[in-house]
């Protein structure tokens, strides 16, 4: 996975990054419609590892590990050592079969460590029944949410605990649960802060509130979004691999094992309560896009791991121990064969150009959608045009949906809008096209990209692509056409120079 490159959203997080390292914030110099986690999760990961597409890629490997870490100590504590290390297990190839290059370093992915842990930190606090411990799952459940609002559903955990605790009066309840919101409301609020006392607290509330749950209610569906049961249904057992369909049934079997039989434990209701939770915030968004999934296979590797184990116990049951354990072991081989050939089909072309047995080419044709909006080596080889021909810090400017060149090219946005799609929705105010035209008198830059071929209704509403789109953006249109001159196309990028 340390060789996948960026897809659109990467791309788009990447730039917002680079305008925190220049002193700038996200919203009022950088426009996304996401929350702020994920970009200073990128510019940590810039700082980190240095400013490169490696550098994300390295931190999800090393967060969705200390992901997988954290629910083998939770699966311990449900259930056993075992089952523990089959759920973190699960997980992984979860995430790494069920996800490619453009669903992973995404919000939905990295919002796995902190829920891991507030899902450690939650037994913790009601078997010891500590206000303290509470503070810090809430503060918990408060950082993922920074990285991806619908994850808030958690916070039905710890009332499910509260409600099912025994033999406790009604008042410490109250002050854990308590202490479970403040902690949550802790975390946001300095985020608020941070962002009021930088006087961008306004521009981040209208997009995340106001345009946001607009975005949210356009009707135009995802391509290939079916009816919820449908999509539940698909993503849990219509992987691309058998080992993902087999996980899937394992986790069905598990929540059916956890909700039925008896005396498997006070907490037998958090794996299936917790996987309720995050499909409901799938199914919230309404998009089915398969990043939106990647919440679920926390509890869903709980779950499998539960499934295995009624599987073993049920065999356990109905043959002689020596033949159980036999057939259990032969099981366990199966499956670990399947595994590997799902490892293999799905990474053997960056395993082969890792080891030099495919060329850079090759590689390269998986980022490389010729069917549909996006082409990553069409981005570099702009970017390898522009780089030359502009200096260190000398703005562009690109109409359309590809951020990743100013990554790639390493040139900043003359805008905070560094993509076409708030200036083209029926919804957005029309003030922020009087913002952009002055941001472009102001800054005059060398080049500016009209992009083709990057078709979005199910973002921006409209059936046209940004070419099609600047001829109902009369303004910059005209500006276009009296200023710069079109020197030439690469890709689906047309090029104008300044006069």
């Amino acid at each position: 996975m340390l060789t996948y490159l960026f897809g659109r959203d990467q791309g788009i997080y990447a730039c917002v990054a680079d305008v925190i390292r220049a002193g700038g914030l996200p919203y009022r110099d950088a426009w996304d419609m996401k929350p702020p986690g994920i970009f200073y999760l990128y510019w940590a990961s810039f700082a980190a590892f240095g400013r490169s597409m490696l550098a994300p890629r390295l931190l999800d490997f090393l967060w969705t590990l200390a992901a997988a870490g954290a629910l083998a100590g939770l699966g311990k504590r449900l259930q056993s050592t075992w089952a523990g290390v089959a759920g973190g297990l699960c997980f992984l190839l979860l995430y790494a079969l069920g996800s490619s290059y453009w669903n992973t370093a995404q919000c939905e992915g990295f919002t796995s460590l902190p829920l891991a842990a507030a899902g450690l930190v939650l037994l913790a606090a009601e078997r010891r029944r500590s206000f303290r411990l509470t503070l810090v799952c809430g503060a918990l459940v408060g950082l993922a949410i920074t990285i991806k609002f619908t994850v808030a559903g958690f916070l039905l955990l710890p009332c499910l605990a509260l409600l099912t605790s025994e033999g406790e009066k009604a008042r410490p309840r109250l002050v854990r649960a308590a202490g479970y919101v403040v902690g949550c409301l802790a975390v946001l609020a300095l985020v608020a802060a941070r962002f009021w006392w930088a006087g961008a607290l306004g521009d981040m509330a209208h997009i995340l509130f106001v345009w946001d749950p607009r975005y949210g209610e356009l009707k135009v569906p995802f391509p290939g979004a079916d009816s919820a049961v449908q999509q539940t249904l698909t993503f849990l057992l219509g992987g691309n691999y058998l080992i993902l369909k087999v996980i899937g049934l394992l986790a069905l079997v598990g929540a059916a094992d956890q909700v039925l039989r008896k005396g498997s434990g006070q907490q037998r209701w958090l794996a299936p309560a917790w996987a309720a939770v995050m499909l409901a915030s799938v199914w919230v968004q309404g998009k089915y896009i398969t990043y939106h999934w990647l919440p679920v296979m926390l509890p869903m590797g709980l779950l499998a791991a539960q499934g295995l184990r009624a599987a073993r116990h049920l065999l356990g049951r109905v043959a002689p121990a020596r033949v159980a354990w036999g057939l259990s072991a032969i099981g366990l081989l199966a499956l670990s064969g399947v595994a590997a050939s799902g490892y293999w089909a799905h990474f053997q072309m960056p395993i082969k150009y890792a080891t030099g047995r495919a060329s850079q080419a090759a590689f390269m044709a998986g980022f490389d959608d010729r069917r549909g909006d996006f082409s990553l080596p069409a981005d570099l080889a702009v970017a390898r045009f522009l780089s030359p021909r502009t200096e260190p810090g000398e703005p562009l400017f690109i109409w359309g949906f590809e951020p990743v060149v100013y990554f790639l090219a390493d040139r900043p946005c003359p805008s905070r809008f560094i993509y076409q799609v708030p200036l083209v929705t029926e919804w957005s105010p029309s003030g922020w096209r009087e913002e952009l035209m002055r941001d472009l008198e102001e800054s005059q830059p060398r080049y500016f990209l009209v992009v083709h071929n990057d078709l979005l209704p199910w973002v921006t509403g409209q059936y046209d692509d940004s070419a099609g789109q600047l001829s109902s953006f009369p303004a910059l249109h005209g500006w276009l056409r009296e200023h710069y001159e079109r020197r030439g196309r690469i890709e689906d990028f047309d090029i104008w120079e300044r006069r």
